[in-house]
């Protein structure tokens, strides 16, 4: 399978690993309150700090090391599993302390659900890191859509039948635990250590490689989820449901980004090996091809975020209709993704050092903005904190090749892309028209104003738009082949 294949089915599977937070709210607005959902929403923020923190990307080493040493590959998987218990039991027991002495202000009574589920969830987790360095993503497409549906299923189906939280999430954690069994089972059927030779100084190799990437894991974490835990803590749990609710899509808007820099990233590393002029070019492709997939997105979301929240989710969620608007800006700023330009040049350290801005940034915000504005607040403060990040990014990329703001981005074509997404927009002025129900309306006004905003794009000569079409056809193409 090709490469670019293999980027395409990944990005299907990473779609897949967000399943449960794309479609499971959909059905549980309507199976639960809005108290109840916001409940079980802060349950989930707590396994996601959790499970990043216990796990400290120590299964992320094996695309390292599983290339590093093809003829071990099981001694590999055994030394990261070893290390992912050991941090994830330290973990657990600072949680535990850490709540005990609190006295339940950490996690109140999420203390033992979320101690189990972390263990059960950390734990033997290491296959699709694994199967992506053995380059079969059949097998984590595989697993990734089982683990979806059984977990859709438990939720959703525990929510039909009582209604009850804590049901649902100890119905949670019981399908972690029979994941971790079967994980368990799988591993000793196919563990092929004791055939394979023995590996040179693994443990001092595995920290080296662990605790930089591991804080780093840790720190972007802390920025991605200090918003959503100052709501919870600082407004109550159902203001979590409606900050949700209009964080609703960012899994998609991240995993298509990073679809298109997993691509990008790989050449651009080849490109810098020769000149670092090509590799900035192939850089500015990829963020006008984000442009193209994101502007239209930020517009058409901010336009109808009312009635797409209000009919997705009902009429209780209508204030999240502002705080999706407002995340319009951090899905314009996902445009400009600076890690490939930085990673290519093994230049890393100025993500971590804008991670920490961008927390403390947040959390400043927070403070200021949500006992004025609630989630609304909320919200500006993340998208703030976002723009910090990009901005010691861009500065970073600027120093790293050495290179002027106006050579850095190909604000032209970005430009071009921009305006094509602004006229376009006339389409949607006559959403409510033609006595049509609005809902039609408004979808058939979003289907014209996608056709405008294409067409615009090759009247104004947009190089990547063609790229897009030219790779298209070819994709087309070759399916069409393989079919006959």
């Amino acid at each position: 399978m090709g490469m670019g294949n293999r980027v395409v089915l990944l990005a299907i599977t990473r779609f897949a690993n967000y399943g449960l937070m794309l479609v499971s709210p959909i059905v549980l607005v309507r199976l639960l309150t809005v108290q109840q959902f916001g409940s079980y929403r802060e349950f989930l923020l707590y396994v996601g700090i959790m499970q990043t923190t216990a796990g400290f990307g120590v299964s992320e080493s094996l695309l390292y090391f599983v290339a590093a040493y093809p003829a071990s590959p099981w001694r590999v998987v055994r030394h990261t599993v070893a290390l992912t218990f050991a941090c994830s039991a330290l973990v657990v027991a600072l949680l535990l302390a850490a709540d005990f002495l609190s006295h339940g202000a950490l996690v109140g009574s999420y203390r033992w659900p979320l101690a189990i589920c972390t263990l059960c969830a950390t734990n033997l987790d290491f296959w699709e890191c694994f199967w992506v360095a053995q380059r079969r993503p059949v097998a984590i497409f595989a697993y990734s859509a089982g683990r979806l549906f059984l977990r859709l299923a438990v939720v959703i189906g525990a929510a039909a039948l009582t209604h009850d939280v804590r049901i649902i999430v100890w119905s949670f954690v019981a399908l972690e635990g029979v994941r971790l069994v079967l994980a368990a089972l799988a591993m000793r059927v196919l563990d092929k250590s004791a055939s394979e030779p023995a590996l040179v100084k693994p443990w001092s190799e595995l920290m080296r490689f662990c605790v930089p990437s591991g804080f780093a894991a840790l720190i972007a974490m802390v920025s991605r989820n200090v918003s959503s835990v100052a709501v919870v803590k600082l407004i109550g749990s159902a203001a979590l449901a409606q900050y949700s609710i209009g964080r609703f899509g960012e899994p998609i808007v991240i995993t298509l980004r990073n679809s298109v820099s997993t691509v990008v990233l790989p050449e651009m590393v080849r490109q810098d090996r020769l000149a670092r002029d090509g590799a900035l070019a192939l850089w500015r492709q990829a963020t006008v091809t984000n442009a193209i997939f994101l502007f239209p997105v930020a517009v058409l979301v901010g336009w109808f975020a009312h009635p797409i929240v209000v009919t997705v989710f009902g009429s209780n969620y209508a204030p999240a209709a502002l705080v999706l608007q407002l995340y319009m800006l951090v899905v314009l700023r996902e445009c400009f993704d600076f890690a490939p330009p930085l990673r290519a040049a093994n230049h890393t350290t100025p993500m971590v050092a804008s991670n920490i801005a961008s927390a403390l940034t947040c959390l400043g915000g927070v403070f200021l903005l949500v006992p004025r504005a609630g989630v609304a607040g909320a919200m500006a403060a993340y998208a703030l904190a976002c723009f910090v990040d990009a901005t010691i990014l861009a500065i970073s990329t600027l120093k790293t090749y050495r290179a002027q703001i106006g050579s850095l981005l190909p604000w032209a074509r970005l430009a071009r892309v921009a305006l094509a997404a602004l006229i376009a927009g006339v389409a949607l002025l006559g959403g409510a028209s033609g006595g049509l129900p609005e809902a039609l309306a408004d979808a058939l006004a979003g289907v014209v104003y996608l056709a405008a905003f294409v067409v615009l794009l090759f009247v104004l000569r947009v190089p990547e738009a063609h790229l897009l079409v030219g790779w298209l056809r070819r994709t087309v193409s070759a399916i069409a082949v393989k079919g006959a």
